[in-house]
């Protein structure tokens, strides 16, 4: 009996010690949106943005006018954030396989665990630190692994997944009036790049589903502290967003097509933005298939071509700010709830969007470019205790895992690439030097890129033919005049072409920590 007692009495008090561990962390609300760019009240990227919850949950929390992704596409850009590691660390530069391992037929898409099957992810990392993990939506690129479908039943990094629900959207026709030749039916009657409204309550989207998913976990009874994923499609192409959205008295500026403003580009008078880009800068910025009327009389040589020709330039905008607005509100049910909730005064947020998104700035669409409106991202950090407050240090996504671990008080990662902005979020006053590299594997066999941002220039160089761009933001904001070839640059270009690799990293190649990238990115001296 003696025995007995003190064994239940070394368990209650190891209980008790858990639970109190347990309750005096954090809780984690992990926000991932796909393709928002800076058209949002908060950053004010276009006058007529409605973003009232994004706008609530920035005046609550820090936020970053100058926050960037290291690559500006969804898979690698989210396995930056979730390994804590850059692409010239990971090799992780693209949405699918370089061209040398791509299958001839099926999905070409790079899994993260095909290559880096045993690598800690970050819900992985806040598991091993005791919490639960639960995930709602697109957070990495895939559903689980593409190649393997035994293992898309169940996730490696969270405890819990679902996809969220919401019914998939299948127009009869595009509904744009534009062939994009960019379908994903065998009809060809759904394509990636589509925009329009769909006459459908907003329960039938899955955006809606999704914060269902996430409310639905914060309020039931937990244990442990949390570590709950959502995942937002919107505004991801293809823009379909609930028709009635637009009788919302918050876009009725928007609602009359002729009434939305385009996004601000050089006057024809003034010369095209993309004159003095190099020739392969020109190849990205129009890469793409090649669009065609819906009667397939008229072939267009890019994107930006078909939708001026076809007089779409403004619809397209509409449907863009429409979907934002649409996320928005749902992002605004979630918040709610957590504000309702037992765990609204020891919840984290964190939200992030993986990367810009361009809508006719450099006669470019879509990201994948090298530069602001597709690198640019959104961030934003609510914590307990931690004053509201602006920042306009230019910052990288990379530095969302440690200072996570920080705001948590969890041990730290010894090999992540990134580093904390709990400093910086306590003092924005004190001095932020560190330049932030993006990379990409451009899809359309142009070669990679690498971009360098500073509080005052943003540096290209792209690796197949040597040729560069150089901005300057003091007197440049919008990337229109690129002055490489100016002799007052000369140097300034060539202190940023030494922090570019020569060459792309190998995919699979991370074997350990990179010292050479850490130190960089961490700023060891």
């Amino acid at each position: 009996m003696y025995f007995f007692n003190l064994l239940r009495t070394y368990y209650l008090a190891k209980f008790c010690l858990a639970s109190s561990l347990f309750a005096s962390s954090p809780n984690i609300l992990f926000i991932a949106i796909d393709d928002m760019n800076d058209w949002v009240g908060y950053l004010s990227g276009h006058p007529q943005a409605r973003t009232p919850n994004l706008d609530r949950l920035a005046k609550q929390g820090v936020y970053f006018t100058r926050a960037y992704c290291n690559a500006p596409s969804c898979n690698p850009s989210r396995a930056s954030v979730l390994l804590g590691k850059h692409p010239n660390s990971t090799g992780f530069y693209s949405n699918p396989l370089p061209r040398e391992l791509a299958p001839k037929e099926g999905n070409k898409s790079i899994d993260l665990r095909r290559f880096y099957p045993n690598k800690l992810t970050l819900p992985q990392y806040f598991s091993q630190n005791g919490y639960s993990t639960f995930r709602a939506g697109k957070i990495f690129h895939y559903w689980g692994d593409w190649e393997n479908m035994k293992i898309k039943k169940r996730d490696l990094s969270f405890d819990v997944h679902t996809y969220g629900g919401g019914r998939r959207i299948k127009p009869k026709n595009y509904l744009s009036g534009i062939d994009f030749s960019w379908s994903f039916t065998k009809e060809g009657a759904l394509s990636y790049m589509d925009w329009g409204a769909i006459d459908e309550p907003y329960e039938r989207f899955g955006e809606y589903s999704r914060a269902s998913a996430i409310i639905k976990e914060i309020n039931r009874e937990h244990d442990r502290p949390f570590f709950a994923a959502l995942g937002f499609y919107l505004p991801h192409l293809p823009w379909y967003y609930p028709k009635k959205i637009l009788e919302d008295a918050a876009l009725s500026h928007i609602r009359n097509v002729d009434d939305v403003l385009l996004p601000l580009v050089l006057s024809s008078n003034d010369g095209d933005d993309i004159d003095d880009l190099p020739k392969i800068g020109k190849k990205i910025a129009w890469g793409g298939l090649k669009p065609r009327s819906l009667n397939h009389e008229k072939s267009y040589r890019n994107w930006h071509d078909a939708i001026t020709a076809e007089n779409k330039w403004q619809e397209a905008v509409q449907a863009y700010l429409a979907s934002v607005y649409f996320m928005d509100l749902q992002l605004g049910r979630t918040l709610d709830a957590l504000e309702k909730s037992l765990h609204a005064n020891n919840t984290i947020i964190v939200l992030w969007s993986d990367h810009g998104w361009m809508l006719g700035e450099k006669e470019a669409w879509r990201k994948y470019r090298p530069w602001e409106q597709s690198v640019q991202s959104n961030l934003i950090i609510k914590a307990p205790k931690l004053p509201a407050r602006e920042i306009n240090s230019p910052v990288e996504l990379l530095s969302i895992w440690p200072t996570l671990t920080d705001l948590a008080g969890l041990p730290m990662k010894s090999d992540l690439d990134g580093r904390s902005l709990l400093s910086l979020m306590k003092d924005p006053s004190q001095a932020w030097d560190f330049p932030i590299i993006t990379a990409h594997l451009d899809e359309s066999g142009n070669g990679g890129w690498q971009s360098v941002r500073t509080d005052r220039f943003r540096y290209i160089k792209y690796l197949k033919t040597g040729d560069e761009e150089l901005y300057d933001h003091h007197n440049d904001p919008n990337e229109w005049y690129n002055c490489a070839h100016l002799d007052k640059y000369t140097n300034i270009c060539n202190n940023f072409a030494a922090m570019i690799p020569e060459k792309l990293t190998l995919l699979g190649s991370w074997k350990k920590a990179d010292r050479q990238v850490t130190a960089h990115n961490q700023h060891i001296k």
